[in-house]
């Protein structure tokens, strides 16, 4: 384990330099979330997707790249509002 000084630039690079889909990427969320492989297969799905949608008549919404993943902060902050909402809800629908 390194025990010596470390500088806020090393730090920067360190983090700047992270592979895509790394745990820190999936804490962040977006698309340092999933790997480039991933991402590629997307491509490719949202692509047949496309192709499908044409061929069949181009009729309605064209279908969309998927949403990338949120992060850790995200999710939690998404949970507590619908967690939230849901207390409120029911404090001012209680039977009394």
């Amino acid at each position: 384990m390194y025990r010596g000084r470390i500088s806020v630039r090393k730090v920067s690079v360190l983090a700047t330099n992270l592979p895509r889909g790394s745990a820190v990427g999936v804490r962040i969320g977006g698309a340092a979330a999933i790997s480039e492989e991933v991402e590629g297969s997307w491509l490719v799905e949202a692509a047949l997707y496309r192709i499908a949608h044409g061929q069949a008549g181009g009729k309605g919404k064209a279908p969309e790249m998927r949403e990338y993943p949120l992060g850790v902060a995200e999710q939690a902050e998404k949970q507590n509002y619908a967690a939230s909402r849901a207390e409120a809800f029911l404090r001012k629908h209680a039977k009394k």
